[in-house]
């Protein structure tokens, strides 16, 4: 059996649930943490007369190319530089490191969970609006821009009841520093001049029942009722305390599974993790996508069996025609998911 890599940090609790379950079942691994390299790890490629390859040496091991069949894709980023760095020299040393690093899955045939190429694409929000809305998903009224007139025209078409949301989490924000979900009201409205330097999404206020959480991957579907509505605090965005809700799991309709499927084959990815609102009509309607989404609270709180379903992606073996992330989310795409 190949290793599994996991590219990931030292202190992930997900990444370490995963190894227990790995060395249970005897499956070997590589764990490559991002904020010990490049300083106490190393990646080397090398080309001879024989051909091309190359290694990763980390936690004390020399691992070559060869010896890894599989990827889960954690973290992105090169942290573990020195202190003692000038601005400038860390900035180009990190640019260095993650250019060796980024070239890993041109120049592999493991299997990427996900292909960080993929994985970039598939995080745009953007582009998740406009394929979810070709899939024949229901999308909210939806308005991303730095102009303020958009946004203002926008407001009025909605009768004044609009949220903003950023494009993306900033990496680099202090402990409860998050930016959620907001009504924009009359005081934002006041000072909307600020998108001019900050693009944001603009969105109309859907109507909730409740919210639904679906972590697929390789093609199964665990999907969760979050009672979002039962608590003001939760009410507007659930993830501002994500334990103080009732989790549910719960078996998507059909069409929405197959919508699904089809997501994630249009971004060649095969994990993420998706997030609806249920109308009171019982309408799902997709908000967006997060190809790296967390889900061992989930796990805690459920007993769905998220983790095992990953080490199954990583450990299945699959000829080589297959191991491309498109090949993997086209395999498991026609079979229906395992949802609860």
């Amino acid at each position: 059996m190949k290793k599994v890599l996991l590219v990931t940090e030292r202190y992930d609790p997900t990444a370490d649930n995963l190894i227990l379950l790995l060395r249970r079942r005897g499956a070997p691994f590589l764990r490559l943490n991002l904020d010990c390299y490049p300083e106490e790890t190393q990646l080397t490629y090398s080309t001879t007369v024989k051909g091309f390859d190359g290694s990763i040496e980390s936690d004390g091991r020399s691992v070559p190319f060869g010896e890894i069949g599989s990827v889960w894709y954690r973290a992105s980023h090169a942290r573990g530089l020195p202190t003692s760095l000038a601005a400038e020299e860390r900035e180009f040393a990190k640019r260095e490191a993650e250019s060796v690093l980024d070239a890993l899955p041109a120049i592999t045939d493991w299997r990427w969970i996900n292909d960080p190429r993929r994985h970039r694409e598939a995080g745009w929000k953007p582009a998740q609006l406009s394929v979810a809305r070709r899939l024949g998903f229901a999308i909210p009224q939806t308005v991303i821009s730095n102009d303020p007139a958009k946004v203002r025209d926008f407001w009025q078409r909605c009768g004044g009841e609009i949220i903003y949301k950023p494009l993306a989490q900033s990496m680099v924000l202090e402990p409860g520093k998050a930016i959620f979900t907001g009504v924009v009201t009359d005081k934002e409205m006041a000072s909307l001049n600020l998108i001019k330097h900050t693009p944001g999404i603009f969105q109309e206020l859907v109507p909730k029942a409740y919210e639904v959480r679906v972590t697929t991957i390789a093609g199964k579907n665990f999907a969760v009722k979050l009672m979002s509505q039962e608590k003001k605090h939760t009410s507007l965005d659930w993830r501002v305390a994500p334990y103080d809700l009732k989790h549910e799991p719960v078996i998507l309709p059909p069409d929405v599974h197959d919508k699904i499927s089809a997501f994630m084959a249009e971004f060649k990815i095969n994990y993420g993790c998706l997030d609806f609102i249920v109308t009171p009509g019982g309408h799902y309607v997709f908000l967006e996508c997060n190809p790296r989404g967390q889900y061992l609270w989930i796990e805690y709180l459920t007993g769905l069996p998220i983790t095992e379903a990953i080490a199954d992606a990583l450990t299945t073996a699959e000829g080589p025609d297959d191991r491309s992330a498109g090949a993997f989310v086209r395999k498991s795409a026609g079979r229906r998911g395992a949802s609860p």
